[in-house]
């Protein structure tokens, strides 16, 4: 079995950073250059594909179980397998040292739901744009943003939270390209519209328009990824109101307009 060290992975590594305990960088694949074999990682680490798609076989208990991932988390040591499907690949790759988790008490279980979690994809790339910076106070900025998204889930944690907010989270996650009203939501979670109001930002991380737009911007991503679409058809088939409104979302989400991202993920 190769145990892969801090850093490697099984392409071409570029522009990566080390930020207090995290290491950041992007990963090339070409399918024809690439040898899959099965392998483990020193550390637990976070992978979103940002260009092809990837196969990832697990190891357990009835043998391998392999998946199309777009965002995946892999643990410490865990036995797995990437296959490229796509004629090339990127991936950016936020990877786990043990100072982190010292330093702020986590465990890799705070990060193993993070591939679910909406805005997770969205840090994942804000950390592309990080990676043209390497000062002290953008790895500072780089430790806020990971702990931002990871804050609802600590909440949740340390208190659990009413049998509403899992309520509201799938009904948001079902109907991610509809205006549901907060009355709606009340009713279908049998609470008070105030109740929704008042504590969302607390579970939620952020406000009931913004997690939309990450729904949103999220389903735009994947299409991005995986189809020839235009910006526009993306924009129309993710329920922005047109391609500006979908190009401001997408900036004020990631930090790039959608075609300089596209861009400089062709690099």
């Amino acid at each position: 079995m190769v145990n892969l060290q801090p850093g490697e992975y099984q392409g071409t590594v570029s522009d990566r950073i080390s930020a207090n305990g995290l290491l950041i960088g992007l990963t090339d694949y070409v399918r024809d250059q690439s040898v899959s074999f099965m392998h483990t990682h020193q550390n637990a680490h976070l992978s979103l594909g940002l260009v092809g798609q990837m196969v990832v076989r697990r190891k357990s208990h009835s043998g391998l179980n392999a998946n199309i991932e777009q965002f995946s988390f892999v643990h410490a040591g865990e036995e797995h397998q990437t296959n490229l499907v796509s004629n090339v690949g990127k991936n950016i790759n936020l990877e786990l040292e043990q100072p982190f988790f010292v330093r702020y008490a986590l465990t890799e279980a705070n990060f193993s739901e993070l591939t679910q979690t909406p805005g997770a994809t969205l840090l994942m790339l804000k950390l592309v744009k990080e990676l043209h910076f390497s000062d002290r106070a953008l790895t500072d900025n780089i430790h806020d943003l990971i702990l931002s998204v990871l804050q609802p889930q600590l909440n949740a944690i340390r208190k659990s939270p009413p049998k509403w907010v899992p309520l509201v989270k799938q009904l948001l996650s079902d109907n991610w390209d509809k205006e549901l009203s907060l009355d709606q939501i009340a009713l279908a979670a049998d609470i008070h519209p105030v109740t929704v109001s008042k504590y969302f930002m607390r579970y939620f991380g952020c406000n009931l328009g913004e997690y939309r737009r990450r729904l949103k911007v999220e389903r735009a991503l994947q299409l991005m990824n995986s189809s020839q679409k235009s910006l526009t058809e993306i924009a129309y088939a993710c329920a922005f109101f047109d391609q500006s409104h979908f190009i401001r979302a997408f900036r004020e989400a990631t930090g790039y307009p959608p075609k300089h991202f596209l861009l400089r993920m062709a690099r």
